[in-house]
């Protein structure tokens, strides 16, 4: 498995900074903010070599009034502008090989749909579809991400993203499995791992209070030998947030500091042990 962190969590720090960050602490990657404009490629390829860093995956950003991204939306223009910021993503994530980009088919924030359920539904899912004719040619997939009823309404929880990916029915789509939205929605996290089974593309990884690894009473260890016994051979991208009134102050600059170098390092090492303990032994078992 690939360890890697989602740049959106440090705000607006400079992405010399976060690479620097990410190298030092024995990442393996850097998911990147999915707001394509911000990124310079030449200079961010020289950043990645420089830090012997992969981009793993573009984290799909859909924060609902802010930025119209609704791919579930009555409005057929809006819909279009949804699918087209998903196409961009899916160029930038070809352009520095990454293989995900996230997809929230429907915005945070938006907790009611607009029109009836069925229909917003449907919208989506043709929306999803037709943004998934950019991964044509490239080894880039789509993965939903099921996020929490206080958040979203749309899909909460792995078995609805599966739906979802089913109806969709374009071998670009898979899903993905955010530990802290599936603590509150799913009944069981490591269960959910396994019912989503091959189509699982990607990981985000926070506790039960959305802080590092061990923080919170996620059993990270027994989620660990799931995704060993899966076969499980993508990424985990850690996402933990400083405990903050507004954890989502992380992403306009005001972030924990030394909290979140402190989230980073704690969960990379905790999950590395996890991974390495559940991976099978190898070759005949000899007596001490």
């Amino acid at each position: 498995m690939r360890y890697a962190l989602s740049n959106w969590i440090y705000g607006e720090e400079a992405l010399e900074e976060t690479c620097a960050r990410l190298a030092r602490l024995g990442f393996d990657g850097i998911e990147l903010r999915g707001e394509p404009h911000l990124y310079d490629l030449p200079r961010l390829h020289n950043l990645l070599q420089e830090h012997r860093l992969t981009v793993t995956s573009i984290c799909g950003m859909y924060p609902g009034p802010r930025e119209p991204r609704d791919l579930s939306h009555p409005d057929p223009a809006l819909r279009a502008a949804a699918v087209a910021y998903v196409r961009a993503c899916v160029d930038l994530a070809h352009a520095t090989g990454a293989g995900v980009v996230i997809v929230t088919p429907n915005p945070v924030g938006k907790t009611r749909p607009l029109a009836p359920l069925a229909e917003e539904w449907h919208w989506a899912v043709a929306a999803v579809r037709e943004a998934a004719e950019a991964c044509a040619g490239r080894t880039v997939r789509l993965a939903i991400e099921p996020i929490n009823r206080y958040e979203t309404y749309l899909i909460n929880s792995v078995p609805r993203a599966l739906e979802f990916a089913q109806q969709v029915d374009h071998p670009a789509v898979a899903v993905m499995l955010d530990t802290f939205h599936a603590n509150i929605e799913d009944r069981d996290v490591a269960e959910a791992a396994r019912l989503a089974g091959p189509r699982l593309a990607h990981i985000h990884v926070a506790d039960s209070n959305r802080q590092g690894v061990g923080r919170g009473h996620i059993d990270f260890r027994r989620l660990m030998r799931t995704l060993v016994e899966i076969g499980y051979a993508g990424t985990l991208a850690l996402e933990p947030l400083p405990p903050l009134a507004d954890p989502y102050a992380a992403m306009a600059g005001r972030r924990g500091g030394e909290v979140a170098e402190r989230f980073a390092a704690e969960s990379l090492r905790l999950l590395r042990l996890y991974e390495q303990v559940a991976a099978p032994v190898e070759g005949p078992l000899t007596d001490a």
